[in-house]
């Protein structure tokens, strides 16, 4: 006697559709996520960088009779190969570690000095140049003939509030395999504006503004040399030393800045001193 086994039931093709239709939707959702998750370690990471310079720059005002840290210094008559230094170069005696001025966000490579081939370029007087973090040079090392380029810094005791006052914030290497410009510094919003700091002509927030031309016209952030490249913000630390992440318009507070805002028509200007962080008061 012969038994039949049990007709076996395969899927319908509609059933299968059902299915891939549901994984397509599931990923469509999830990659996002994820991708949003391995940005928010690295921007952590970068929060972490900042927080060890931050620290590393209060060690150097308590050793130099509470002045702040100059973004940059001349030694005359050096030979070596240009006479200028760089802030990242000061603080090196208290941090030993040439990777935290770089953030793990940023790909760009000015001339491959992180990753290039080429040895001769990947030393720290190049890592010193072009850092992926700046001070607040308009206010902390202002210039005192209004020339475009910093001065000397400023002690301590003339910030009026330590703990609300930003001290650097992550930045942009702007410029391309032609020329790359040292990117120590970050401006103010309101920096062209504003009565008491000098800036370059194109300097400051908005449209038109030096941070976003060449490597960034394509996708301007209206945030000058500010680099929000951590879910649409940046990290910031202050003159007490502390971190943290803003948005641009949180960094921005106090002015009258907002997306696409111009500089010359609808000029930045600070609107409530109370609460904008980047001034001395």
């Amino acid at each position: 006697m012969f038994h039949l086994k049990p007709r076996q039931r395969g899927f319908t093709l509609i059933e299968l559709l059902v299915v891939i239709a549901i994984i397509a939707i599931l990923a469509a959702i999830l990659f996002p996520v994820f991708a949003q998750a391995r940005e928010k370690a690295r921007s952590i990471s970068c929060l972490s960088n900042m927080k060890q310079m931050a620290l590393g720059v209060m060690m150097y005002v308590q050793d130099y009779d509470e002045v702040m840290i100059p973004s940059t210094i001349t030694y005359t008559g050096q030979a070596f190969p240009n006479d200028r230094r760089f802030w990242p170069e000061l603080i090196q005696p208290y941090q030993k570690n040439w990777n935290i001025v770089r953030c793990p966000s940023d790909p760009t490579d000015p001339f491959g000095i992180f990753n290039g081939s080429n040895a001769n370029i990947k030393w720290y007087y190049n890592w010193m140049r072009w850092p992926q973090y700046g001070l607040n040079w308009n206010y902390l090392m202002p210039s005192p003939t209004c020339a475009p380029f910093p001065g000397l810094p400023v002690a301590m005791a003339g910030i009026a509030q330590p703990a609300a006052t930003v001290l650097m914030t992550d930045t942009k290497n702007v410029g391309s395999s032609a020329g790359f410009y040292t990117s120590e510094h970050v401006d103010s919003p309101a920096a062209i504006w504003a009565p008491d700091c000098c800036t370059y002509s194109n300097g400051g927030w908005g449209t038109g503004a030096w941070g976003d031309t060449i490597n960034y016209a394509s996708k301007p952030t209206f945030t000058g040399s500010f680099a929000p490249r951590h879910n649409s913000g940046g990290n910031v630390s202050f003159c007490d030393g502390h971190a943290k992440w803003f948005t641009p318009g949180g960094l921005a507070v106090g002015t009258n800045w907002r997306t696409g805002t111009g500089q010359a028509n609808s000029a930045i200007q600070i609107t409530d001193r109370n609460t904008y962080m980047w001034d001395l008061q």
